[in-house]
């Protein structure tokens, strides 16, 4: 080994160990001697990425790559930045290349799936999930993502959403070995009920959960959160001053499950299960009773999972118990959600004054299936003055947004009457864009979930394409409680139709515009009403497990 190569490998342990002042220094001297030495280069990459400094470190792999187009690790991590940066175009082109190089390289294969997932293309993103798999089967991001794309996929049916779900539970399984449930607590007390709420800083599950901490019967009822944020620390405004908060970031599976039997928890409910490396604390048999609830997609895969909450339109009986390890337990409704305080007035139909009616998205693109946007291409043909509004995050991205417009202007349809648009920061501000719609078109087959009940609270309601899959019925669901269940279509072709049909009638739309609002109020957005049934159900079942003790 020379000189150079030996300092190069010296300042990849460096990197590798953290000491990142050091490594930016050995790589910058050997750069002094030879300016294009791509394994220099991409140490400055991956320190610059570390750094948050992104653009820089995009820059550094660029230039390695010019001396080593053919390295499979610089275009896995260019890719990872890219990724960050929102640019998905520019890292699936790098991470194919990647994976063509090195097809054992699993981390390729995951910014592949995150790419194509990003861009809209959750089968094929699925499928780069999958490879990764098969790389390091044990890898727990990997599996998270796969089994969460999987439902976004429009060939995918509950029998294959179930197998991976279970696929991956029977490995969770094995790690874990037998574990006996911890004994149950006394009798005659408040039950002891807790909620895990791992990373809430990074999804919407708080929405979901904070209604029903508000509602909960404290005389029966001795209520704790154990959960973790990225970022941050203190109890989160959302939970109430008599909801105890155990802050449990940095534990592992076995210490946390420790601790909840240390603590008397009786009942474990988990209310966000949509990600599987949530779930492995279920396995750990944290409680005698544990149920998952509230913000899922699917079965956890995990027979230590006794129940799961859902509701009788979500899952039919004797239509969806094959599709789930848990025994399923149907309330009165799946969830609710927070009633958004800041959100501005409802406003008269926009369309009574613009003359055309507005139709609008705000999911994520990547639920826009083929065949959606091919649906809503038919109904812009049948109503030709109507616009679609297309609004999320990832539409900030130049490359996705482009791919979008395609994939209407390709059907015919003129660019202009396709409104795109990204991040709105100020809450208030982005519910406000629902007063310029009129009416919102649910994707499918994974259908909206936060966007339909934030539509219908600003008085937009939602056509939706009543589906087989949990996340295909939802919002078909939330449109049955409100009364609405003409809204919900049984196939594409009625989906079509009633699209038109609906938007063709404005007086009946501005009528159901008005009074939407205070519609959802005593419905879907009525979490005492919801806590009560979800209060009853887990009163229920821990009156079973003291029977059959």
């Amino acid at each position: 080994m020379n000189e150079s190569s030996e300092a190069l490998e010296t300042a990849f342990a460096h990197f590798q160990e953290g000491r990142l002042a050091e490594a930016i220094e050995i790589a910058g001297g050997i750069l002094l001697v030879d300016s294009d030495n791509s394994g220099a280069l991409h140490v400055l990459g991956l320190a610059s990425a570390i750094s948050g400094a992104l653009e820089n470190a995009v820059a550094y792999y660029a230039k390695a790559l010019l001396s080593a187009p053919s390295s499979a690790a610089i275009h896995t991590d260019i890719a990872a930045a890219y990724l960050v940066l929102g640019a998905a175009e520019d890292a699936a082109a790098h991470s194919a290349r990647a994976t063509a190089i090195d097809p054992s390289l699993g981390p390729a294969h995951y910014n592949l799936g995150n790419a194509r997932f990003a861009l809209g293309d959750a089968a094929a993103a699925a499928a780069a999930f999958a490879a990764a798999i098969e790389t390091e089967p044990e890898n727990d991001a990997f599996w998270s993502n796969h089994l969460f794309a999987l439902n976004f996929s429009p060939g995918a049916t509950r029998q294959e959403i179930y197998q991976r779900n279970r696929a991956w539970g029977e490995m969770i399984e094995a790690e874990t070995g037998p574990v006996a449930p911890p004994g149950a607590s006394k009798h005659g007390e408040p039950l002891r009920l807790a909620y895990y709420l791992p990373e809430y800083d990074t999804h919407v599950t708080p929405r979901f959960l904070e209604p029903v901490l508000r509602c909960h019967n404290l005389d029966s009822f001795d209520v704790r959160i154990y959960g973790s944020q990225v970022s941050g620390g203190g109890t989160p405004s959302f939970v109430p001053e008599d909801v105890s908060w155990v802050d449990v970031g940095g534990f592992t599976d076995d210490e946390l499950a420790a601790r909840m039997h240390a603590d008397g928890v009786q009942i474990l409910i988990h209310p966000c299960t949509f990600k599987a490396r949530y779930r492995r604390i279920l396995a750990h048999r944290a409680a005698p009773v544990q149920i998952a609830a509230i913000n899922l997609v699917s079965t956890t895969g995990l027979k230590a999972a006794d129940y799961l909450f859902t509701d009788g339109f979500l899952d039919p009986p004797g239509a969806s118990e094959q599709f789930h390890t848990e025994e399923l337990i149907r309330l009165a409704a799946f969830n609710t959600y927070r009633i958004p305080e800041t959100a501005p007035p409802v406003v008269p139909l926009p369309a009574a004054t613009n003359g055309y009616v507005t139709f609008c998205s705000f999911n994520n693109p990547a639920k826009l299936s083929p065949g959606t946007v091919a649906a809503w291409c038919r109904i812009l043909e049948r109503l030709p003055d109507s616009r679609l509004l297309l609004k999320h995050r990832a539409l900030g991205d130049a490359d996705v947004a482009a791919r979008f417009v395609s994939g209407f202007t390709g059907a015919g349809i003129d660019e202009e009457r396709i409104i795109l648009e990204g991040f709105t920061l100020d809450g208030a501000a982005y519910l406000d864009t629902y007063n310029r719609v009129d009416m919102a078109l649910d994707p499918f087959p994974f259908g909206g979930g936060t966007t339909s009940y934030e539509a219908l609270w600003m008085g937009v309601p939602v056509l939706t394409l009543e589906g087989t899959t949990f996340m295909g019925r939802l919002t078909a669901a939330l449109m049955g409680r409100l009364g609405l269940g003409h809204w919900a279509a049984a196939d594409v072709g009625t989906y079509i139709e009633s699209a038109a049909r609906l938007a063709s009638d404005l007086d009946a739309l501005a009528d159901l515009r008005a009074g939407l609002r205070e519609r959802a109020r005593a419905s879907i957005f009525d979490a005492a009403a919801f806590t009560q049934s979800l209060e009853a159900a887990c009163q229920d079942v821990w009156r079973r497990l003291a029977e059959h003790r």
